[in-house]
């Protein structure tokens, strides 16, 4: 009768076994597909952050263009560029001498 006894239990805990493992195992792949899910809406985001990096970069080039720059300048602040005689070429080390640009009176 023991051996009857031990029989039936070792197929209750073989059956309870089988059940457990089903049971993980359905849950390790839901657990699964919602971390997929989750990756793949990440994985989208950053190509969109991607995309928005791109047109931010095209829109920080076009903003800090030399002609823009040079147009503002003109334009806005009312600045112009030098003439040459208005040039001051400082020596090193020596502030009070300098060499002026053509047609700039001399010392």
């Amino acid at each position: 009768m023991e051996s009857g006894r031990l029989s039936s239990l070792t197929l209750l805990g073989l059956a309870f076994a089988t059940l457990a493992s089903g049971i993980l195992l359905s849950y390790a792949r839901h657990e699964h597909r919602v971390q997929f899910r989750a990756m793949q809406d990440l994985i989208g985001e950053r190509d969109q952050l991607e995309v928005e990096w791109g047109a931010l970069q095209l829109e920080r080039a076009t903003w800090a263009g030399y002609r823009r720059i040079d147009r503002e300048a003109s334009e806005r602040l009312a600045m112009r560029r030098p003439d040459q005689r208005d040039i001051v070429f400082l020596r090193v080390g020596s502030a009070d001498s300098y060499l002026p640009g053509p047609g700039a009176e001399s010392r």
